[in-house]
């Protein structure tokens, strides 16, 4: 019998909303409308996507000025009940409160805010929403924090909270209100003073909560260093006084028991990411279930020092994403095995020091490639499943016969995801070299993704050289199915069957997806 889309079983069409829901490459907006029309599509698959439909809500004060009127408790109440569906499967809240969304500075925000709207509408409708897990907030100067912050006291199952700044808020927010975050991210603060109370407040939050499992923290200002706390401290326990029995009484006292020793709550911190500023200890800190740091010495140097305390402490990562690759650094990504993911990131571009050339060499200290792959890559090959090397590619032509880099890298059998430099600086030589590199990169099994940064060393245009290269890519025959994508950047392949029966990469459009949590790799 033919099976058709409405033959389906109702647990296979949440599967497909689920398929779509994941869909790479999508704006939320895209997936969004692809629901609706799967929604609309017939009665038998009317229902399904709803809860994934509702699972990401955007409260958004711009586009909903009409709702501002809405100022009795009755109104608000009635407004609920008529989007009952909203309340009962949004699971993610994404909050545009404030008057200048998108803006980098605060001019003209009188002219947008209006009167009412946070009062009447948005604060009492936002404590309606008592499944969310997640809430990523924009925050604006005038936006009003405290009731917010209020609002979100008050829900149960928050454990995810990403506060992006659009200039500093005019009123104070206190996160010691939120008794349960799990992650916590911060980013774009500008105000030296406003981020050094937020510093404080996470690191008191840290310190008396013991929840946190995700810090992000991402600053402009100037000068500031993070403070680490220190050791969880033990709550202070209750001082009760033993009743005394009055003289002649015949009541005995009751016995007392022993006191019950405080339990010390743990730091149980996984995931820590620092862009900005630099950090300082209160006291010997206790990073033992640390597997996640992405921290940057580019700019601040003597954020180095972290390495040589996991050594000392013997924690052992599982991911590290860095600037640059110091000498303490070096060192410990050879006193262990079991490393996960290796990024070395492309440092932004500056009119300053357009080649990073020299700051490279500087907090590098002239790594040796040779002693890099042996000893660095070679100690975790079976466990690599993600590298990122900026500034440590392979020199040569990709030739596995003929040299040992690429020789070591095939031995991560694991990886799915490369990103790698590639000189095109000689012409007669660059299209072979890329041909070595795809067949190279064809030898890994898991291999997902294949990123190239295009680079060249000296100041040209390479516009030319760049579309002929990406024509080589396009035209490359790929001998087996459910290969990798290639990213150049500015360009994204994806491996699809032609007409004539043949694999060959294609190129699609890469869509921006302003996702701060994607972006940090957490799922909301």
């Amino acid at each position: 019998m033919k099976t058709t889309l409405t033959s389906l079983a109702p647990e296979l069409i949440e599967e497909i909303c689920a398929k779509i829901v994941l869909t790479h490459n999508s704006t939320l907006a895209e997936i969004k409308q692809d629901l609706c029309n799967l929604r609309l599509t017939c009665q038998q698959t009317r229902n399904s996507p709803i809860p994934y439909l509702f699972r990401d809500v955007t409260l958004d004060a711009q586009k909903r000025r009409s709702l501002s009127f809405l100022s009795t408790g009755a109104e608000i109440q009635r407004y609920v009940a008529e989007h009952s569906m909203v309340f009962r499967y949004a699971r993610v809240v994404r909050i545009r409160f404030g008057s200048n969304s998108g803006a980098s500075s605060n001019a003209g925000w009188k002219q947008i805010k209006m009167p009412g709207m946070s009062d009447s509408f948005l604060i009492p409708v936002l404590s309606m929403f008592q499944l969310v897990k997640s809430v990523e907030w924009t925050v604006e100067s005038p936006d009003p924090c405290p009731q917010i912050i209020d609002a979100l006291s008050t829900l149960p199952g928050l454990t995810t909270l990403i506060l992006h700044f659009n200039g500093s808020p005019f009123h104070e927010i206190s996160l010691a209100k939120l008794d349960y975050l799990q992650r916590l991210s911060v980013s774009n603060t500008t105000d030296d003073r406003f981020t050094g109370d937020l510093f404080a407040q996470i690191s008191q939050y840290m310190e008396t909560k013991a929840t946190l499992t995700h810090v992000s923290i991402e600053t402009a200002a100037s000068g500031l260093r993070f403070p680490f706390p220190a050791s969880p401290r033990p709550p202070v326990p209750a001082v009760t006084e033993a009743a005394t029995a009055p003289s002649g009484s015949e009541i005995d006292a009751a016995p007392t028991s022993p006191p019950t020793p405080p339990t010390v709550p743990s730091c149980p911190i996984q995931f820590l990411r620092i862009h900005g500023c630099g950090f300082r200890f209160k006291s010997r800190p206790n990073l033992s279930t640390l597997t996640t740091l992405e921290i940057y010495h580019r700019e601040i140097p003597a954020n180095a020092s972290i390495w040589t305390i996991l050594q000392n402490a013997n924690v052992k990562l599982k991911r590290i994403v860095v600037d640059s690759i110091p000498i303490p650094l070096l060192t410990y990504l050879k006193s262990y095995s079991g490393l996960e993911k290796l990024a070395v990131s492309i440092p932004p571009a500056r009119n300053h020091h357009q080649n990073h050339e020299w700051e490279w060499q500087h907090m590098s200290g002239h790594i040796d490639h040779g002693d890099f792959y042996e000893k660095v890559i070679g100690r975790h090959h079976d466990t690599l499943e993600s590298l990122s090397l900026y500034k440590l590619s392979p020199v040569g032509d990709w030739d596995t016969r003929m040299e040992a880099d690429v020789e070591t890298l095939l031995r991560c059998s694991r990886l799915s995801t490369l990103s790698i430099d590639f000189d095109v600086t000689d012409l007669n030589k660059v299209a072979i070299r890329l041909s070595n590199l795809l067949a190279t990169a064809l030898q890994f099994d898991h291999l997902r993704l294949l990123a190239i940064n295009w680079v060249i060393t000296h100041n040209k245009d390479i516009s030319l050289e760049r579309w002929g290269l990406e024509r080589n890519i396009v035209e490359y025959p790929i001998p087996r199915p459910a290969v990798f994508k290639i990213s150049t950047g500015l360009n994204l392949f994806e491996p699809k069957l032609k007409g004539d029966g043949k694999r060959r990469w294609q190129q699609v459009t890469i869509k921006p997806v302003g996702d701060i949590a994607m972006g940090l790799g957490w799922v909301l």
